[in-house]
């Protein structure tokens, strides 16, 4: 994905067959941010037209003996009932919005809070109304919004109902730039500072108007910043009232003060409830009376589905899992949704001089030596994508197959990126190198068993190198790539958070980014990402975007 050099990162992003359900949580009415926008309203409608599979079962006793159909679906969405969603609710971090990171504890909190704007299409990177309209902009640096007048915090303590104000927005937007503990020192939990610092200026103009400026234009501002994920929205008096046990307790789910459709009830470590708020201000959403997350076993999925005790499975199941329960339930919709697996080498300019990562010409071999297409088939069974520089999902800026299949490593000519291998590694001096270090995170291993040791083959058959393979915990792994240590690593990427790439771009491809791991400054790329920064109108920097993809594939 990243420049062609020393870095190199190969996405196999899914189309996996992620979940099945009678109903699901884009029911709800909330955006999630982990889903393309096609995905998300065909869930939709879907879904809406479903009832939770307990509610089948009651009406289904209640038909007479001779019909032995199904009744047919109400044609309108329709409200009440529990929904049931089996999540590993156990893996949340922290519940104080501003300092919590995990994709879990973002799903529970999307039902609980609101943003200051949303995507509306994580797909095409639209943006809709949140807690405030779409801004106007006077100028390329001023944002000027308009809080929506029905928005109100839940009608529990501490808020007790009151109205949302510009001030309750700017106090968010302030606390997520200090960055402090309840003693005024500086805490990394806040871990999207940087971000929100390029808020220049921040003024409640009135209860109702808020402005906002950057130093300069920023393309990605909105998207990164305001709608992005964790980009939430809590009361003063919350913080106020927890201080720092916001951050370091997990267990108290009734310490969240938000404004979104449900509120807390319960949490005892492996099952959090939700209700419907009482005053929730968006009444042409949130369409059940309530959501019940609930962890367990995967493997006891398929029981607990076909018992109606959930009415959602999602990721992490298998394809086959996800077959499984389709054919006990072929009535019921299933969904597709992005799921990155990753083979990353990264190498930074301070990475030993002897190791062979840090000749390009060996990074590069190990790139086009990895068989995308086979591997695809291996973890995803034909239900998976080799993608290049963006993934398939991501409208407009995404390659197209065509275009992909010209690329060394995506084309459909085994024979030619073998030869290629051949003549890196040749020009690189040969195989007589140090041991290529492959790290797999055991979570993927246990997911997809067998698939270290198929990349493992492919480098090595491929390439004559000498690949040391290894098995790491997944967090661990994390840890020490972030720490410095750099090698191979096989397991879940990061799905993309919004379709504009600006941002990550400027982190890690261009010449001075903070995580730029390239053999120095191309001024080619550093001068078109610079450009992407800049270029408000979303299809002109889609068209800056598509000059830079034949550097990046």
């Amino acid at each position: 994905m990243r420049r062609a050099g020393l870095t190199r990162r190969v996405l196999l992003a899914a189309s996996a067959r992620a979940g099945v359900g009678a109903a699901a949580l884009a029911l709800i009415g909330c955006s999630n941010d982990e889903q393309p926008a096609q995905q998300t309203q065909a869930t939709q409608a879907d879904s809406a037209s479903q009832q939770t599979a307990a509610q089948q079962s009651v009406q289904q006793s209640q038909q007479p003996a001779q019909q032995e159909a199904e009744p047919q679906p109400p044609s309108e969405p329709t409200s009440g009932g529990i929904l049931r969603i089996w999540m590993p609710v156990e893996r949340h971090d922290r519940w104080d919005p501003h300092r919590s990171r995990y994709r879990y504890t973002q799903a529970m909190h999307s039902l609980m809070y609101n943003r200051l704007i949303q995507p509306g299409s994580v797909s095409t990177g639209e943006l809709e109304a949140d807690l405030c309209g779409l801004p106007e902009m006077p100028d390329e640096t001023t944002y000027i919004f308009a809080v929506e007048p029905a928005a109100v915090f839940w009608d529990l303590e501490p808020t007790n109902g009151r109205a949302v104000t510009a001030e309750d927005i700017r106090w968010n937007i302030t606390r997520q730039q200090e960055a402090l503990d309840a003693s005024g020192a500086p805490d990394a939990h806040f871990f999207r500072r940087r971000a929100y610092q390029r808020t220049a200026s921040v003024e409640a103009t009135s209860d109702a108007s808020l402005t906002l400026t950057t130093a300069e234009p920023d393309a990605a501002y909105l998207a990164s910043v305001h709608a992005a994920p964790f980009a939430w929205i809590t009361s003063p008096e919350a913080a106020e009232l927890y201080g720092d046990d916001w951050r370091d307790s997990t267990a108290d789910v009734m310490q969240n003060s938000g404004s979104g459709p449900y509120t807390p009830r319960a949490y005892n470590g492996f099952e959090l409830t939700l209700a419907r708020s009482t005053n929730w201000w968006r009444q042409d959403s949130a369409y059940v009376d309530g959501v019940i997350f609930t962890s367990g076993d995967p493997n006891s999925i398929v029981g607990l589905y076909d018992a109606a005790a959930v009415d959602r499975a999602d990721f992490p199941l298998t394809n086959e899992t996800v077959e499984t329960l389709s054919e006990l339930k072929p009535q019921h919709p299933t969904f597709e949704q992005p799921l990155n697996a990753s083979v990353e080498l990264l190498v930074p300019l301070a990475l030993d001089p002897d190791s062979a990562l840090a000749d390009p010409r060996i990074a590069r071999a190990i790139s086009i030596a990895i068989d995308r297409p086979a591997l695809v088939e291996r973890l995803y069974g034909g239900h998976g994508h080799a993608v290049g520089p963006l993934p398939w999902y991501l409208e407009g800026w995404s390659l197209s197959e065509q275009r992909l299949a010209a690329f060394p490593g995506y084309r459909n000519d085994r024979e030619t990126d073998l030869a290629e291998v051949t003549a890196l590694i040749s020009a690189a001096g040969g195989t007589d190198v140090a041991p290529i270090p492959l790290v797999v995170a055991d979570l993927f291993e246990g997911f997809f068993a067998g698939s270290g040791e198929a990349v493992h083959s492919m480098i090595a058959d491929a390439s004559g190198l000498e690949v040391a393979l290894e098995y790491r915990p997944f967090a661990e792994a994390i840890d020490q790539l972030r720490d410095g240590e750099r090698f191979c690593f096989l397991g879940w990427g990061a799905v993309p958070q919004q379709a504009d790439p600006t941002d990550d771009w400027r982190r890690t491809l261009r010449s001075d980014g903070d995580q730029h791991w390239s053999d120095g400054a191309n001024a080619e790329l550093d001068a078109l990402i610079e450009q992407m920064g800049v270029v408000i109108v979303h299809e002109e920097r889609e068209a800056v975007h598509h000059q830079m993809s034949p550097l990046l594939a």
